[in-house]
């Protein structure tokens, strides 16, 4: 490349080189290299600049000239990389350029119309500026006619595309002694009228624009990326390279990896070669602690105490440290009073929720046991997550079954667990979420559709039992006593009046036994306008029953 000599040359700024889009018009202006360092990228403040382009890195990449010797060389800062000759540049590494390299600034082998590349050509430094632009085009036209009667009609929609990238650059000048050859184009044009592969695209990794490998995704974002193109990444930035979305956690996509094999099966062509696979698995620092992180949730909204912390493990792995208990409950060591938020619980009414503090907040029991008041969780206790408060609490149901002073902590019929008979749930509305048949509290509402969902004839029982001052509750006692005689049936045999059950199992019980009650009034105790409809064909099992002009 040559080197300006002199000082007047100097004053003047004297151009020691341009770069020229390959397959440019004649009168189509060239970029002018004037300055020691001449920068590519998307970023405005570039020397050439394709803000439009996203595959362009914001510095993607330095041709630098040295002064003394006139050795140009060009300098990769780029995501991506730089490919001169079809030879990928080391990122970070500096090539030197010689006559007739072709710098690839984008390569897309399968896309020609996201492909940018340079051709470079050094020449003699006695040649007179004038004859060396000269000599250049001839040579450049002679080299080049046979490839450009094929790529014509591929470059086409790419001219317009860097047009809009060449108003940026403002030294242009259509002579200049050096030159460096633009294109944005492919090898082979026949392949721009190609459609592109849908799932190939899919397939891609953002960074490295080829198919994925060893993929991994970012929560909670759920982008995906190569396994090294993004240890590269997260070295300089903890943010999404897609979204730019602070990342939580990495996590192997499995089908995604399983996707891309199977592509790789149809189309072997598009493997990568096993020097690019061993780079990538060297590059790779994602280690199986980043995949697999300890959750950390806290009881707490405060941050900075570690007691406070329960930690859980969302892969179960043989080599997982169990000797540590994952839950931390009222009854473990070192247990102290915090805040927590009221959760709603499975089934009953959610009322305004608040912060309160456990063991502190209003409790559903009046009274504890002094087994379960006087119990202290072992070093590794196991414990459970009440279904209505989502609290921790010891799981003791297997010594339930040696010692029966110890207070229930599961439904009979759904095996759920429930702190109420334990310790008295905490969570706000809880009408009290586990308890015997018979003293179950299902709350005022509990007549509201309490017959298959028709309120008209659930209005006509509620109507029956205020006429005679009765409750939900006394019927409910009424019930099980028919029960017991055996005049009442149930679906589930297991169920009687001291059956523990949640607060979900209890209501659908009653409803079962609120409709034998019903169906056991009296004639004579209802009103006329209610014996006086006419029998629906249908009976119990009318589907319509749930609409009132059809219940009346």
């Amino acid at each position: 490349m040559e080197h300006s000599e002199g000082g007047e040359q100097s004053q003047q700024q004297q151009p020691w080189g341009k770069l020229i889009r390959l397959g440019a018009d004649e009168a189509e202006p060239h970029v002018l290299l004037l300055k020691r360092e001449w920068t590519i990228g998307r970023k405005k403040g570039c020397d050439l600049s394709f803000p439009g382009n996203k595959l362009v890195s914001g510095d993607h990449c330095k041709i630098i000239v040295d002064e003394e010797s006139g050795q140009v060389s060009l300098e990769d800062t780029s995501t991506n990389g730089t490919v001169i000759n079809k030879l990928k540049v080391v990122k970070k590494q500096t090539y030197p350029l010689q006559t007739g390299d072709v710098i690839y600034v984008v390569y897309r082998k399968n896309e020609p119309e996201n492909t940018l590349h340079d051709e470079h050509q050094k020449l003699d430094k006695n040649t007179e500026t004038s004859a060396i632009a000269s000599d250049i085009t001839d040579k450049e036209k002679a080299e080049s006619d046979s490839q450009r009667t094929g790529e014509e009609e591929g470059l086409e929609p790419a001219k317009k595309k860097l047009k809009g990238d060449e108003d940026a650059c403002p030294n242009l000048s259509p002579a200049a002694p050096n030159e460096c050859i633009i294109k944005i184009g492919s090898e082979d044009a026949k392949t721009s009228n190609v459609k592109p592969d849908k799932m190939e695209e899919t397939l891609t990794c953002i960074i490295c624009q080829e198919l994925l490998h060893d993929c991994v995704s970012l929560q909670p974002c759920m982008h995906t990326f190569c396994a090294a193109c993004y240890s590269g990444w997260m070295e300089r930035s903890s943010l999404c390279p897609t979204c730019r979305c602070p990342v939580e956690r990495i996590c192997k996509n499995h089908i995604l990896n399983n996707l891309v094999e199977a592509y790789l099966i149809q189309h072997p062509d598009k493997c990568r070669n096993e020097d690019d696979v061993r780079s990538m698995d060297a590059r790779n620092k994602i280690t199986q602690d980043m995949l697999q992180p300890k959750v950390r949730r806290s009881f707490s909204d405060e941050e900075g105490s570690s007691e406070d912390l329960l930690e859980l493990s969302d892969v179960d792995s043989e080599s997982s440290d169990i000797s540590q208990p994952y839950i931390v409950c009222r009854q473990c060591p070192g247990y102290r009073r915090h805040s927590v938020p009221t959760l709603p619980g499975a089934g009953q009414e959610t009322e305004a929720g608040g912060m309160q503090a456990l063991g502190d907040a209003p409790s559903t029991s009046a009274n504890f046991p002094a087994a379960v008041q006087e119990y202290v969780c072992p070093a590794q206790g196991s414990h459970v997550i009440c279904t209505c408060c989502f609290q921790p609490m010891p799981d003791r149901r297997a010594e339930r079954e040696q010692n029966p002073h110890v207070a229930p902590q599961q439904c009979t019929v759904c095996l759920q667990p429930f702190c109420h008979l334990y310790w008295g749930c905490t969570r706000m509305a809880c009408f009290g979420c586990l308890a015997p048949f018979c003293e179950i509290n299902l709350g005022d509402k509990c007549l509201d559709g309490v017959l298959n969902n028709n309120h008209y004839e659930s209005d006509i029982l509620k109507d029956y039992l205020a006429s005679r001052g009765l409750t939900w509750k006394n019927m409910l006692n009424e019930s099980l006593l028919a029960l017991q005689r055996g005049v009442f049936m149930l679906s589930d045999y297991r169920i009687n009046g001291n059956t523990v059950l949640c607060y979900c199992c209890g209501l659908r019980s009653f409803r079962e036994l609120a409709y034998q009650y019903r169906q056991n009034i009296p004639v004579a105790e209802l009103p006329v306008t209610v014996t006086s409809r006419p029998d629906c064909y249908w009976g119990r099992n009318c589907r319509t029953q749930v609409k009132a002009h059809h219940a009346m």
